[in-house]
């Protein structure tokens, strides 16, 4: 599996949405393939979700196995800033990720995985020169078929 075209870092709020958008076009790269570098450039050192992925993935690699990668439509919705820090942006987006399966390695049978719909809200932090992933969670509401 290739990895997700780069975006390019941009402080606005079309650059926030990109970067996003290309921050969860990594999660199946990184299931897939177990190369965590572009995830881990992006992720800041605090960021729960951001770290479980990493803890999670590794495991998974380490047993032999992996996730097939899936599509997702992703759709940024709408944004809004810190009112206390200019830098940093949430984006709420919205994220249809396809059927898969797990393969989990040690000779154990595929787990599949259904379709999911997911409002995902993403907040981030300017850099000064790219855009750093502080917080994702999922808003309630979204459904898994």
């Amino acid at each position: 599996m290739e990895p997700p075209a780069p975006y390019t870092p941009e402080f606005t709020p079309d650059g926030a949405a990109e970067a996003t958008t290309y921050f969860i076009e990594l999660y199946p790269y990184v299931y897939a393939t177990g190369d965590l570098d572009a995830w881990e450039k992006m992720s800041e050192d605090g960021c729960e979700f951001c770290n479980s992925v990493v803890s999670n993935a590794t495991e998974l690699q380490n047993a032999g196995g992996w996730i097939d990668p899936w599509e997702q439509e992703i759709t940024p919705l709408e944004w809004w800033t810190d009112e206390n820090d200019p830098n940093r942006y949430v984006v709420r987006t919205q994220v249809n990720s396809h059927e898969r399966d797990q393969h989990p390695g040690a000779n154990e049978p595929p787990i599949h995985i259904e379709q999911a719909e997911d409002i995902l809200l993403v907040q981030l932090r300017w850099t000064g020169s790219n855009w750093s992933i502080e917080i994702v969670d999922i808003e309630e509401g979204g459904e898994a078929k």
